[in-house]
């Protein structure tokens, strides 16, 4: 049996780990970063979900395809309060959104900064799409830099994500962020 001095393993092996790690920490701050800048598409995706829910396709847009969909749920949420969508195709109809982005972001800017955290509330309202297992489409875009002679990649992924709107709703009504349907306008 050959002796293996106990350091020349664990040394290698924490190594990893914090590289593991410190790579992990570097993706989702990219992920927070293309999501705080909240450039996405969302779209109806039919009247197939249950009552009280919203069926929609989210693009998000990043260089990495797996940060891309990994914030899809975010993306989902966000649209549903602050965007909203056009009723085209599918037996769709158009939603509008929740809340004004531009008065109530900055109004209530804690409040959202704390709820889109990845442990934050959002996540109560916001589930892939089970019968479409969340599955992804992916397309690559090739964008050109501003000097226009090097060009980088960019993924648009779409995700299925099912979204309790009257729950969330209600959940912003509860905290004040919007005025309950029943005080009328």
């Amino acid at each position: 049996m050959i002796s293996v001095p106990l350091k020349k393993v664990i040394v290698p092996c924490l190594a990893l780990l914090v590289c593991s790690m410190v790579s992990a920490q570097r993706r989702q701050k990219l992920a927070d970063q293309d999501t705080y800048e909240w450039v996405y598409d969302i779209e109806c995706y039919g009247g197939t979900a249950k009552n009280g829910y919203k069926l929609v396709k989210v693009w998000s847009y990043s260089k990495e395809k797996s940060v891309a969909s990994l914030q899809a749920k975010k993306n989902a949420v966000h649209g549903i309060i602050f965007k909203g969508y056009a009723g085209e195709g599918r037996g769709c109809r158009a939603s509008r959104p929740l809340m004004n982005r531009e008065m109530t972001e900055k109004e209530y800017k804690d409040f959202f900064k704390d709820f889109f955290l990845d442990d934050g509330e959002f996540n109560r309202f916001v589930t892939f799409a089970t019968d479409h297992k969340g599955a992804a489409d992916v397309q690559k875009l090739v964008r050109n830099k501003k000097d226009k002679k090097d060009k980088f990649y960019q993924y648009k992924v779409g995700v299925l994500v099912s979204v309790a709107s009257d729950d969330l709703r209600k959940f912003l009504e509860k905290n004040d962020i919007i005025n309950s349907l029943a005080k009328g306008f």
